[in-house]
């Protein structure tokens, strides 16, 4: 049932109703629609059930902080199947102009063009073939059915060597507990990557409560940070695999 994943997925990432509304009436503030607005009413009957517009669904992919493939998906419909089918490209009167959405208010920024902002980690969105910053020789290595990616940007030295600035690495959505324990190794403690109210980072964790706490590396300038969950901060996933840009250790 569409409605009961859009469900499973708004509390795996632990979103409330209330900040799907804050967060899509910022969106249709922005767009000046009130058709990208979703209250808790219209909230309620997606997850029992009914249908969504279009609007409905971007929005939802915001305020969710997932590609809008990801809540297409549900409702049957998967965007690779315009490639497959042999829609080479789009017609011309279908291309979209780059740009991105932005809300007075709330920081998250759906960004649909490639040329991002190298200087600051960001989380890749759209297919692999979209994603200009990454070298072609990566290409068949990614799976971005399963997993997302990110580009650790040019300033952002919170793990220092253990994951340098223009490192790609790939993050493991499903998981999002902060696991504790005792490692022997830096290199062993999980890393995540982290949504915050200032942008993305790529940081060692702790949670206690709904307080958390991202963690640089003992050698990292970057000071100690802690954000409200989920109206400060949430995680994307655990960093698995990582691309180091050439000439790094």
């Amino acid at each position: 049932m569409p409605g009961k994943q859009i469900r499973e997925l708004r509390e795996e990432r632990l979103v409330k109703p209330s900040e799907v509304e804050r967060i899509t009436r910022a969106v249709a503030d922005a767009k000046g629609n009130p058709e990208f607005y979703v209250s808790h009413s219209t909230l309620a009957d997606i997850e029992t059930g009914s249908l969504p517009s279009i609007y409905k669904l971007f929005s939802l992919a915001i305020a969710l902080r997932v590609s809008l493939d990801q809540v297409l998906r549900p409702f049957g419909i998967d965007p690779e199947e315009v490639t497959s089918r042999g829609l080479e490209s789009p017609p011309e009167a279908l291309q979209l102009a780059p740009g991105g959405v932005a809300e007075p208010g709330f920081p998250f920024r759906l960004n649909f063009d490639v040329t991002f902002n190298a200087q600051q980690t960001t989380l890749l969105i759209g297919q692999p073939q979209e994603m200009a910053k990454v070298h072609p020789v990566l290409m068949d290595r990614l799976d971005p059915k399963r997993y997302r990616y990110a580009v650790i940007g040019a300033e952002d030295d919170h793990m220092t060597d253990l994951l340098p600035p223009l490192s790609v690495v790939e993050i493991d959505t499903t998981q999002v507990t902060v696991q504790l324990g005792t490692w022997r190794m830096l290199r062993d403690r999980p890393i995540y990557l982290v949504w915050h109210t200032e942008g993305y980072t790529c940081s060692w964790c702790q949670v206690d409560g709904r307080e958390l706490t991202l963690v640089p590396h003992p050698l990292s300038p970057r000071p100690v940070r802690r954000f409200k969950m989920p109206r400060e901060a949430a995680i994307i996933g655990r960093i698995i695999n990582a691309w180091l840009p050439f000439g790094t250790s």
